[in-house]
């Protein structure tokens, strides 16, 4: 008798497997083919980004190769082929452009626009614009803006200022301006050695030190 009921359970259990696989197989059997089409996806794109990194790198090593041997023109061609893929090696590929054009004022406002969601990078390029326009006014104007207190790029812009101000003549202003490199906590010991030396070779204005020393006295 238990092998009668062992074999009309076995029936049942077969017959309520049919009826879910009617009502259901087909979506079963779309969502393993979802899977396997995912993972398989999945796994190719790893496998192109991958080859598209390698392919970028030794593009990139190319061109800087080219850059080393002198070969300007080739290389600025080779940096901006490079470029136009965009990612990091695009970006990093512009900025060395820049780095042998004459003028490299229009590629770095390019760069600082295309790159405002990156304040790094963004302002790394209005500084380096100001680097190579000091005369131009239009080019250091972004720069005083970084110049506020505990900004990272205060340093340096505040150095880029106070040697446009010397090529003006005006001593005090650039005096000023390294006084403030000293005070901001983000200077590098370069930006603070080269500060100080500057302003050991300027006859410093008898108000800025006055200014110096009463707020040293008053911090004690």
């Amino acid at each position: 008798m238990s092998d009668i009921f062992t074999e009309l359970e076995e029936d049942i259990r077969e017959e309520r497997i049919a009826v879910l696989w009617r009502k259901y197989g087909n979506y079963i059997i779309m969502l393993a083919v979802a899977i396997v089409v995912g993972t398989a996806g999945f796994t190719l794109w790893k496998y192109l980004k991958q080859r598209n990194q390698v392919k970028a790198h030794h593009s990139f090593s190319q061109a800087t190769r080219l850059m080393q041997q002198g070969k300007k023109e080739e290389a600025i061609k080779a940096f901006q082929d490079i470029a136009q893929e965009k990612g990091g090696y695009g970006k990093l590929a512009q900025l060395y452009e820049a780095s042998l054009l004459s003028n490299p004022s229009d590629l770095y406002t390019k760069i600082s626009q295309e790159n405002a969601s990156d304040p790094a990078l963004s302002n790394l390029a209005k500084v380096l614009r100001a680097s190579h326009a000091l005369d131009n006014p239009e080019a250091l104007a972004p720069v005083e803006a970084l110049t506020a207190p505990n900004n990272a790029w205060a340093p340096l812009s505040l150095e880029l200022l106070a040697l446009n101000d010397l090529k003006k003549g005006d001593e005090a202003k650039a005096a000023e301006h390294y006084i403030r490199i000293l005070k901001e906590p983000s200077r590098t010991q370069d930006e603070q050695v080269r500060a100080s030396m500057m302003l050991s070779q300027m006859d410093v204005p008898a108000y800025l030190l006055q200014e110096e020393t009463k707020k040293a006295e008053g911090q004690k």
